[in-house]
């Protein structure tokens, strides 16, 4: 048994964790080993055990949709022919500019992502989203209509409204269904899950590390954070995410202490 790994990036850009240059050599080291990305349906049949992936499978992921997703991201996981999903706030796409910008494929440079992060201008338009899914690069899911604000405190007045206006919208100006959820933050409650149902959902996606091995939840589908350029880094999460007992090991120590995480993740570098 093997786990399929679920990579999680928020921007790509020179101005944070991920540059474009460390963005490269991740998807470079994906080529050169063979990896595959699925479509969330393949992920979906192999974790449901209908049909099962090869080994060497990963998720890829981007949470909010910001707009240096298709400036940087889009031309370098087309030019190494590799899918992804982008979980956007709806509610932030429906303000953005109702245009298609140039990407580094035109010669755009990498964007401020530091100043003014969440401005109108700042995240993807419906229309760079529908080139991406008409490109066969990127699928679409939800992070919820509103990510509550970005408010990490504040509750949802009313879930079964945010999870149906969010798919509705992806849907009217993209023409592609959403079968997927990111909680914002990975928080959620009880009562989300059977609302994602309800809403045509069928997978969710957490901020939790784990195993995401066939016959898993598929609400509760375990992800890792992107938070280092450093190729040897990533080698090892990958082998780690890939390993269902490495994968729960340290998926459930990811929240202690930080003396103590540390002193797990220098144990499997050794590794």
């Amino acid at each position: 048994m093997f786990s399929i790994p679920v990579l999680m990036y928020h921007h790509i850009s020179d101005d944070r964790e991920i540059t474009l240059k460390g963005f490269e050599r991740q998807l470079r080291y994906l080529k050169e080993q063979n990896y595959y990305t699925p479509s969330l349906e393949e992920f979906y049949l192999h974790i449901t055990g209908q049909k099962l992936l090869t080994k060497k499978s990963v998720l890829i992921t981007f949470d909010d949709g910001y707009v240096n997703n298709w400036i940087c991201a889009y031309p370098l996981l087309k030019e190494y022919e590799f899918r992804a999903v982008v979980f956007v706030t709806t509610q932030n796409i429906e303000r953005s500019l109702k245009v298609i910008r140039p990407t580094t494929e035109d010669g755009e440079k990498s964007p401020d992502t530091r100043t003014d992060e969440r401005g109108d201008d700042k995240f993807l338009s419906w229309e760079e989203l529908k080139v991406m899914v008409e490109d066969d690069i990127f699928e679409i899911g939800s992070h919820t209509h509103t990510h509550k604000n970005f408010n990490k405190t504040s509750d949802y007045a009313d879930i079964e409204r945010e999870l149906e206006i969010s798919r509705d919208l992806i849907k009217k100006n993209t023409n592609y269904n959403p079968v997927s959820i990111a909680w914002p933050w990975g928080h959620y409650k009880k009562n989300y899950i059977p609302a994602a149902k309800a809403s045509g959902y069928k997978l969710a996606f957490t901020t939790d590390g784990g195993a995401n091995t066939v016959g898993i939840n598929p609400y509760k589908i375990f992800r890792f954070k992107m938070q280092k350029d450093d190729i040897s880094w990533f080698k090892i999460r990958l082998k780690v995410y890939q390993n269902p007992i490495l994968a729960k090991i340290y998926g459930s120590v990811y929240g202690l202490d930080a003396k103590i995480k540390k002193l797990v993740t220098n144990l499997l570098d050794l590794g």
